[in-house]
């Protein structure tokens, strides 16, 4: 089968990217991923900021001071805190030349919204959002299908490489800072919008989310953050999902870190996957706009999971940070 032309896709999302915070400008916003298939949530990307300070003022104290001129205030601490209150418009391709258990190249277009809003609890001050939507090109899986009499194995086609939309995932965390950092709580939806049964479970899921992190210590920040795929048919499988939050500022908007793909255990089957992952980014200012630009190596070793897994690949993700309403 023909896999997808990203090169449209690709110019087609990189205008909603960098267009839509424009076409938002001065409107008070905050008023009021693998999809989760055998090869894991393909990481709602980069669990881009989401910050207790819903005035969308840092309130983060890693680096900023040094960041000013890269891109104001704490902007990249903001950019790598999964409990940040700030506005993000994220592209991000991860291209995987090698996956357990199948053949030839994978490669995953992903669109991610992160969007902050008030609330009027003193408790969780902020509810922060976050929508990604993937395009995906899949590897080819090992063995076929068998369609004869009886499941014949005479009678059985490949399974091939696919190419489409992967399942719609939704997360939110209601935040509460505390003198040390921030947790948050809140209710995830990962609906069916995959357009290939290989590419999403055809299943709607329940994903209560939680979030810790550390941010006491100078210039690192520290957490994690979890979610539970519970689903509400009985088509798809239940899994946890977890991401070690894991940054080292290094001053002048630049920072490194663990990546932001997430750990993935299907307690269904036993299958699971923990990829080791080095990210490498900065926060810059460009011509009066914020951007967030991180490159991600990630390698799973055999030990590491069980089932169908990406063996190594790299990660590219360009983020447009609004930092105020």
């Amino acid at each position: 089968m023909l896999r997808i032309n990203a090169l449209p896709i690709t110019v087609l999302l990189s205008a909603i990217v960098f267009a839509v915070p424009e076409i938002g400008r001065g409107q008070d916003w905050s008023a009021s991923n693998h999809p989760n298939t055998e090869f894991g949530q393909l990481s709602w990307v980069k669990p881009a900021p989401i910050h207790p300070s819903f005035e969308l003022c840092s309130t983060s104290n890693v680096g900023g001071q040094e960041n000013g001129s890269q891109g104001g205030g704490d902007l990249a601490g903001d950019a790598t805190n999964p409990t940040a209150a700030i506005k993000v418009f994220q592209l991000q391709n991860t291209f995987i030349p090698s996956t357990y258990d199948a053949s030839g190249y994978a490669n995953v277009l992903a669109l991610q919204v992160v969007l902050p809003f008030k609330t009027r609890s003193e408790f969780f001050p902020s509810w922060i959002t976050r929508t990604t939507l993937p395009i995906i090109s899949s590897a080819d899986p090992d063995g076929e299908i068998p369609i004869g009499p009886g499941n014949d194995n005479d009678f059985s086609i490949p399974i091939d490489n696919q190419a489409g939309l992967g399942d719609l995932v939704f997360i939110s965390l209601f935040n509460h800072p505390t003198k040390w950092g921030s947790w948050g709580v809140g209710p995830g939806l990962v609906a069916p919008a995959a357009t290939r049964p290989e590419l999403g479970e055809q299943s709607w899921k329940f994903t209560p989310t939680f979030a810790v992190i550390n941010t006491s210590i100078k210039t690192w920040q520290l957490g994690i953050l979890g979610m539970y795929n519970f689903p509400l048919d009985n088509r798809g499988s239940k899994s946890f999902q977890f991401q070690p939050l894991i940054v080292k500022q290094l001053g002048q908007g630049w920072y490194t870190g663990w990546g932001d793909d997430l750990w993935t255990y299907n307690s269904e089957s036993g299958n699971f996957a923990m990829p080791l992952q080095l990210r490498l980014g900065r926060v810059k200012k460009i011509r009066e706009k914020n951007y967030n630009i991180a490159v991600t190596g990630f390698y799973t070793p055999d030990d590491f999971r069980k089932g169908p897994a990406p063996e190594y690949g790299f990660k590219l993700s360009i983020s447009r940070l609004v930092p105020g309403s």
